[in-house]
């Protein structure tokens, strides 16, 4: 044994709630609205109601969780407004991320976004489309994570969990999805010759198609009523 190594901390059963329902939130068992109860969680989960109740005080920091007095707990959902508001935010701070990486991160983004264009080149040859969310989050994050500013990271992190759940239910051969790699390609190779404008007008145009992709998913979910409601 290396006692030089440090020593893995097992994950509270807190964090483990939270990662279990953020998981079920972002990818679809649990629906936009669906009503949530501790002792519902709890027992879905095989835990106790404590650590449950603090991870939905956390999740409702990363806007997944609506937590209404009287009212009760809910899986966040967005009307409207709310979508092209998220999608102008979106486009306001990937693009400025976008600047900053190519000013000082140029060589790596390129690599990293590469990487990506060729996984997702992999996925659409062996029609994987289930793995089409996952791929565009990477994507769409390296350009942030690639970026110099930290203040750009954290803004970008208030809207990350609920861009990621949208991207989960749209559907697997929608237009949007198809297209979505030829759209990528293009951004990157603006990158790469170094044309920040021109990269930045087509991800902003990349991004506000999206707008009414998310929508209809929006209106695709009508959660149900009854599911995991109960004492809050």
């Amino acid at each position: 044994m290396n006692f030089t190594e440090p020593v893995e901390r097992p994950k509270s059963l807190t964090d483990l709630a939270v990662e279990r329902i953020r998981n079920a939130i972002v990818t679809g068992p649990l629906q936009f609205g669906q009503a949530l109860s501790e002792s519902g969680v709890a027992a879905m989960l095989g835990m106790s109601k404590t650590p449950v109740r603090e991870a939905l005080l956390r999740l409702r920091l990363e806007g997944l969780v609506a937590i209404h007095p009287q009212r009760g707990t809910f899986v966040f959902q967005l009307n409207e407004t709310e979508v092209a508001h998220i999608c102008q935010f979106r486009s306001m701070i990937e693009c400025e991320a976008l600047a900053d990486a190519m000013k000082h991160n140029h060589a790596a983004l390129v690599q990293a976004l590469d990487r990506c264009l060729d996984d997702m080149g992999a996925a659409f040859a062996r029609n994987d489309h289930a793995a089409f969310p996952r791929l565009d989050t990477e994507f769409h994050s390296a350009l942030v994570e690639h970026c110099d500013n930290g203040y750009l990271k954290d803004a970008a992190k208030l809207i990350s969990a609920q861009i990621t759940a949208l991207r989960y239910r749209l559907p697997v051969e929608n237009e949007q999805v198809t297209h979505c790699q030829d759209n990528h390609q293009v951004v990157v190779e603006a990158i790469r010759n170094l044309d920040t404008r021109r990269a930045q007008t087509i991800l902003r145009g990349h991004i506000q198609s999206t707008r009414d992709a998310y929508l209809i998913a929006c209106r695709s979910q009508v959660a149900p009523r009854e599911a995991l409601a109960g004492a809050h």
